[in-house]
């Protein structure tokens, strides 16, 4: 157009499956302006539950293309618009008349958008066509009716709703949680495979970047810190976590009550990847898999007593790297609090670290394979053993997770429920119980429904398993998304 500056239009949201609301969205703002913008919401930054999006960025972005209502189409690789407005500065930026109340907007990034909008002199626009949801005709039109999680949401949606899942979310903000084990540092080293040795019968690989990340229980402190008002980690660790820790991005929102022990490394367990398949090639540990020594153990007992005077909630994550001595095992189970344990089986501990270990607690979290060594049989009724288990520990809570399986969750009195596992793309199983273990404590700690403790903790865990290493745990937000994605 020729006699006035062109105005601009933007749009800007995940498209995953464009229906008759996002169409007539377009065509409005089209109409009010001379170019239009869409920009998408990059596959990564998806918060939208498990298997979300549907399509992937590429098949999103040439499908918007080839409407003759859309100029041009980019894809954001960002968590908001915000950036996409930054960087388009458009005269008009467009959303439908469902977010037009910008205070029922639970991200707020509304209120973040509007801001960014008026900075480059444009201005919010709000269009006034009927709207629809990708997210319910993925889940109602394209999601086949006798899948089992299908099955699954439909039978929980007959007993709560995402409103009173949110409830038992919010109902943990105001709790402060301790949290004991090993401090661990995950890498992963990429490698492109070369060919087989000249010499040896082995593949040659030429090692390309390493990426590290806090684990153990670095992962369940960040975990909890996103949901409960305050974490503390009580562990130890070698003189060399400083040197760890400046090759980790990430920032954590807890505090640490740590022990450096000179003598002994901090845990780091490296995995190599290939990276055309993302296939595990080798693994090593760097640990020292003694006890701790008698002085370390007094000053850690010190510390957790000092430190869980007033903890209403402590999370026992026992990998069985020579932290859990017996004794400190034994000042954990004296605390007055909610006490919830996972005790690990790995390559580290060769099967030797059981939750035989452990008298008393209130949760139990374990993986089947843990319980199978636990009763020395591959073929456990879970049914059966676990209510068994429970009433040996004290407990009124467990997990038990199935891998692709699911998992099941256990209450009082043995009532218990089965959840299939939700995500169908797996990139790393690690740390996917050590998210399960962070949200199941505090939900269980007040009591909330077996059934809501599964269908959460498998939420956590398909985020978790989404990504290589732990990169950051799901925000309160996101995870309310992710339920009312999951059920809407």
């Amino acid at each position: 157009m020729t006699g006035h500056e062109q105005i601009v239009g933007l749009c800007h949201g995940v498209f995953d499956v464009v229906h008759p609301g996002h169409l007539a969205h377009f065509k409005e703002a089209k109409s009010k302006c001379d170019l239009l913008v869409v920009s998408i919401t990059s596959d990564r930054f998806v918060n939208k539950g498990p298997s979300r999006p549907f399509f992937d960025e590429a098949k999103r972005a040439n499908f918007l293309a080839s409407l003759e209502v859309v100029d041009y189409v980019f894809i954001s690789d960002s968590p908001s618009a915000v950036e996409s407005i930054n960087l388009v500065k458009p005269r008009m930026y467009f959303k439908g008349s469902d977010y037009s109340n910008l205070d029922s907007d639970l991200t707020g990034k509304i209120y973040e958008e509007k801001i960014a909008v008026e900075k480059h002199d444009g201005n919010l626009c709000f269009t006034s066509g009927f709207t629809s949801s990708s997210t319910s005709i993925i889940n109602s039109v394209l999601t086949p009716t006798d899948s089992p999680i299908r099955i699954w949401t439909d039978n929980f949606k007959k007993l709560y709703t995402p409103i009173e899942v949110s409830f038992w979310i919010d109902k943990l903000k105001d709790l402060h949680v301790s949290v004991i084990g090993e401090t661990i540092i995950d890498g992963y080293t990429n490698c492109s495979a070369l060919a087989k040795s000249s010499k040896d019968p082995i593949l040659a690989f030429q090692i390309l970047e390493t990426n590290k990340y806090f684990g153990g229980i670095l992962a369940i402190a960040d975990s909890c810190s996103n949901w409960a008002k305050s974490t503390e980690v009580i562990s130890v660790h070698g003189a060399d976590y400083a040197l760890h820790s400046k090759d980790i991005k990430a920032e954590y929102s807890y505090s640490l009550n740590c022990i450096e022990v000179p003598d002994r490394p901090t845990i780091y367990k490296h995995r190599f990847v290939d990276n055309s398949s993302g296939a595990r090639v080798f693994e090593y540990y760097d640990f020292d898999a003694a006890p701790i020594e008698e002085k370390t153990e007094e000053l850690l007992i010190r510390k957790i007593v000092s430190s869980c005077e007033d903890t209403k909630v402590v999370v026992a994550a026992d990998y069985g790297h020579g932290m859990m001595t017996k004794n400190v095992i034994t000042s954990i189970e004296k605390l007055k609090c909610f006490l919830a344990v996972n005790v690990q089986s790995n390559a580290g501990n060769r099967g030797f670290n059981t939750v035989s270990k452990w008298n008393q607690l209130d949760l139990l979290c374990l993986n089947g394979s843990e319980l199978e060594l636990e009763f020395r049989d591959k073929n456990l009724n879970y049914k059966e053993v676990v209510p068994s288990i429970m009433k040996s520990k004290g407990a009124s809570f467990a997990v038990v997770t199935l891998g692709g399986k699911g998992m099941m969750v256990f209450g009082k009195s043995g009532q218990h429920c089965s959840i299939p596992a939700l995500a169908t793309k797996v990139v790393d199983k690690v740390g996917a119980g050590d998210s399960v273990l962070a949200i199941s404590a505090l939900l269980a700690s007040q009591n909330a429904p077996i059934e809501i403790i599964a269908l959460l903790c498998s939420v956590v865990a398909s985020h978790e398993i989404s990504h290589l290493g732990h990169v950051k745990g799901l925000s309160t937000i996101d995870m309310k998304r992710f339920v009312s994605s999951l059920l809407g």
